[in-house]
């Protein structure tokens, strides 16, 4: 009977989605600030599993104006507050299976680009802040430093949700697929149960 189990809980360890030892996701909701720029720029430091993750660039909004979210705090950038058109992350080491939210702070359609030092770069077009401009960008693999910017010369940006070292959230599975597994798991445990007392 204890084969059985140690054969039900290996199958059961393939068949599962793993979780990193080491995962996180940086929401600046311990943060605050004001609810418009042309505060000074903030550098954070934040402590994560693999160590501090600083992140320049910008500065803190809470309850942002406009904001294309219900998002509470934020990491901004925007022209004309002495603040960058490029928010820049940097971990303590390369991370795996990287992402963010970009939020477009224009009143129109604007373009950023999210770029690491392992050379993986991706563009995206938002639709304007008052249209829900938001778009999840990741990779499956990332350098040590993560780099969002824009060439519009009237930034108006913002991050939140940087994760890292975990499934990007849009694969998570289902509450369907995971009631179908649950369902499979359980008839797989009465069986190998049924065949325990048959041969008693």
């Amino acid at each position: 009977m204890g084969k059985r189990i140690a054969i039900l809980i290996c199958t059961l360890a393939t068949i599962l989605p793993g979780a990193s030892a080491f995962a996180d996701v940086i929401d600046f909701e311990s943060f605050s600030g004001p609810r418009t720029f042309c505060n000074s720029p903030q550098t954070l430091s934040i402590p994560t599993s693999i160590g501090n993750v600083n992140i320049s660039g910008g500065t803190i909004l809470t309850n942002a104006t406009n904001a294309p979210a219900d998002e509470t705090s934020v990491y901004a950038t925007t022209s004309g507050c002495g603040l960058s058109n490029t928010l820049t992350l940097m971990f303590p080491q390369n991370i795996n299976n990287f992402f963010l939210d970009v939020f477009n702070g224009q009143t129109f359609p604007d373009t950023f680009t999210v770029s690491d030092n392992m050379g993986n770069s991706t563009t995206v077009t938002l639709a304007s802040n008052t249209n829900s401009g938001v778009s999840l960008v990741s990779f499956p693999a990332a350098g040590d430093m993560v780099t969002v910017t824009t060439t519009d010369p009237r930034w108006d940006f913002f991050i939140d949700n940087v994760g890292f070292d975990q499934p990007t959230p849009n694969t998570t599975p289902e509450p369907a697929t995971l009631a179908l597994l649950g369902t499979g798991v359980v008839a797989l445990g009465a069986k190998v149960r049924k065949r325990g007392e048959r041969k008693s």
